[in-house]
């Protein structure tokens, strides 16, 4: 599991986030992190990600 002080640095990026094996690949700026919530907002809207199931983030 990635702990939030290392996810908070990426706040305000473009990121594709990808929970691997979970199926879900999330691209958007990262908004928001409260506790194991990341919001990421997307060209659809706003997302929740639970970020114990994220596998990696990379900055675009």
């Amino acid at each position: 599991m990635m702990t939030n002080e290392i996810i908070k640095k990426y706040i305000g990026k473009n990121c594709k986030i990808s929970t691997g094996p979970y199926g879900t690949n999330v691209t958007g700026k990262i908004i928001e992190i409260n506790e194991n919530w990341i919001e990421v907002e997307t060209k659809k809207g706003s997302e929740l990600i639970n970020a114990e199931f994220i596998q990696s983030i990379k900055v675009k």
